[in-house]
């Protein structure tokens, strides 16, 4: 019994070192990580009321998508994070964070535009389709073939 009491009480100090190791070696990038969780969680509370506001359900299958989103995105970022800094890249963690949460961005205009119906919102993804069509040569309003 005193065995299996040692193996529990080093088993839960080991685990708590690992977190708290994990947890210093990615904290350099906590505020790219908050813009960017924080953008998820705006587009799915927006994304509810607009489709409350259209009189669409709310379904399991798409919560849970935005967990997977949620889950995925930070485990990009961090790996993302870790070649950059242990192979000397040129910040690629912000780059696809920038992306992630520019698309985040673009849904939530997308639903304030439908909710409110207030052309602000039109303007301003406008304003962002033609700034990411400059810089890109990308248009962002059609669909392209992958």
């Amino acid at each position: 019994m005193d065995q299996l009491k040692w193996f529990l009480s080093h088993t839960y100090n080991w685990i708590c070192g690992l977190l708290v190791a994990y947890v210093g070696y990615f904290s350099p990038i906590i505020g790219v990580i908050n813009v960017m969780m924080a953008a998820i969680v705006i587009d799915l509370i927006v994304g509810v009321i607009a489709a409350r506001c259209r009189g669409d359900g709310i379904k399991s299958k798409k919560l849970w998508r935005t967990g997977y989103k949620f889950f995925f995105a930070l485990m990009i970022v961090h790996m993302m994070y870790a070649m950059d800094k242990e192979m000397g890249m040129v910040e690629m963690h912000r780059v696809i964070a920038w992306l992630i949460t520019g698309f985040e961005m673009w849904s939530i205009l997308e639903s304030c535009a439908s909710i409110s119906d207030h052309r602000v919102f039109r303007i301003i993804k406008k304003l962002m389709a033609d700034k990411i069509k400059d810089k890109t040569g990308i248009d962002i309003n059609t669909k392209q073939d992958e």
